[in-house]
Formats: structure tokens, C-alpha cells, sequence
């Protein structure tokens, strides 16, 4: 679930898809079935390692796409042609 508020919207994809905030994964009630608790675990973990695998990903591509990046050729003022073409 991606809970986290978007800096463009300031909404989170989760309210716009569904139109409701996700509730909290934080469960600390006692069971009366051991299993619904090892299951919760088992979502929660696969959960945090997908937000760290994806995490990590964005910090790979951001540095790979920082190594090739050049100045811009252009100044401000500059006068350029531009193709309006598709």
C-alpha cells in the first residue's frame, strides 16, 4: 500500500485510487487465532522489503543518471529553434 503523500497532489495514491486512507499495519491487539498474526507479520515484512528494494533502486538510478549528466550548452537568452513537429 503506498500510504505516503505525494509531493505533487499532497494526496496519497492509495486515497485516489480508493478514495480512503489504508488502515495502519501497527496491530498490537491479541488474537484468537495464532495464524492471523503470522500472517500480518509475513504481509508487514514483504511490505518493508518492497519499500526498501524500491528504496535502494531509486538511489541506483539516480546515481547512474548523475554520472552522464552535462551542463546545459544553452545560457539564458539564447535564442534556439525549436521542431513542432510529432
Amino acid at each position: 500500500m503506498n500510504s505516503a503523500s505525494s509531493a505533487t497532489t499532497g494526496y496519497a495514491p492509495f486515497v485516489l485510487n480508493t478514495g480512503r486512507m489504508p488502515p495502519s499495519m501497527v496491530w498490537n491487539a491479541d488474537a484468537d487465532f495464532p495464524g492471523v498474526r503470522v500472517f500480518a507479520q509475513r504481509i508487514k515484512d514483504a511490505i518493508l522489503q518492497a519499500h526498501d528494494a524500491i528504496i535502494t533502486a531509486r538511489v541506483k538510478q539516480t546515481q547512474a543518471a548523475n554520472r552522464k549528466r552535462e551542463n546545459s550548452p544553452f545560457a539564458t537568452g539564447d535564442l534556439v529553434y525549436l521542431s513542432t513537429t510529432n
